[in-house]
């Protein structure tokens, strides 16, 4: 089994970002690459993340996440991203959220590598 990669954008609050995609559920033990980045990150405008791991981990909880130019929404500019990565084990479903505050956008992908 090779790496799973998925990519969007979100334009408003989303609970669980994963739902109903190919991450839903992990197939197999690896790992899970977040790549982050929003359109505004000030007071006024900006997109917290948080990733709750399958055994109630939460790696990020309400993290900020840095912004780019923002008239390029949906570029993930590798010098300015937030980029973390988790270790995962099979079957567990991970939940990738995030809270819009004012008019931002978040660019995200979101890589799976087998072990």
């Amino acid at each position: 089994m090779g790496p799973i990669i998925l990519s969007s954008t979100e334009d408003a609050t989303n609970s669980d970002i994963l739902q109903g995609t190919r991450l839903q559920t992990v197939p197999a033990g690896g790992v899970l690459t977040f790549e982050l980045q929003s359109t505004a990150n000030n007071t006024n405008a900006n997109i917290a993340v948080s990733v709750q791991m399958p055994n109630g981990d939460t790696p990020l909880n309400s993290v900020r996440v840095p912004s780019s130019n923002p008239s390029l929404a949906g570029v993930i500019d590798e010098r300015q991203n937030l980029t973390v990565s988790f270790p995962i084990m099979q079957g567990g479903h991970c939940v990738f959220s995030a809270v819009e505050t004012g008019a931002a956008t978040l660019s995200w992908r979101v890589t799976y590598t087998p072990a």
